[in-house]
């Protein structure tokens, strides 16, 4: 890894933390991470993106604030959305699988996106689910895609789309 690659993450790293930090106020109040994310994944391609993501999971696990509410440690990923922190990685790896159809293609970069969302979503919501039959909570799947997913869905397909209007006018200089 080279200088350039170093510095790259660490941007990545900060807009990440930075994005998990701003909250958005609105019917329910919602971060800038999924627009950092796909900005990340648009801007590097997913392998280094994946790095980056994964180094920022790695950070908050270490303890650093880098997570929603400047939290960080092994409880935020062991609580009830911990799962959609760790989809952030699991949509990075499919948005790394899927490069060669998007990499030239921007408008692809859209469609595969929306795909990695709902795979975030979907290991998210199976992570909530797990966590709170542990702590002896009791929401069903209904509940819990009415808590966690449904208000972020518009909200987050906005992110993605302001993250590919961003990536396109900032590939240039990367």
């Amino acid at each position: 890894m080279d200088m350039k690659e170093l510095c790259t993450g660490g941007v990545s790293i900060a807009l990440l933390s930075i994005c998990s930090w701003i909250t958005i106020p609105f019917t329910i109040p919602f971060t800038l991470q999924t627009f950092a994310i796909f900005l990340i994944i648009f801007l590097y391609g997913g392998k280094k993106a994946t790095i980056y993501i994964g180094c920022y999971i790695l950070c908050g696990l270490a303890g650093f604030p880098v997570f929603s509410s400047f939290r960080g440690g092994l409880s935020v990923l062991l609580d009830l959305s911990g799962g959609y922190i760790l989809g952030f990685l699991i949509s990075s790896l499919f948005m790394w699988s899927t490069e060669k159809l998007w990499s030239n293609h921007s408008w692809h970069f859209l469609w595969t996106a929306i795909v990695g969302l709902f795979l975030c979503y979907g290991f998210g919501t199976f992570w909530f689910l797990w966590i709170q039959l542990q702590k002896q909570i009791s929401f069903s799947v209904f509940q819990t895609l009415m808590i966690c997913v449904i208000p972020f869905v518009i909200p987050d397909l906005i992110k993605i789309w302001f993250s590919y209007q961003v990536g396109k006018r900032l590939k240039p200089f990367v």
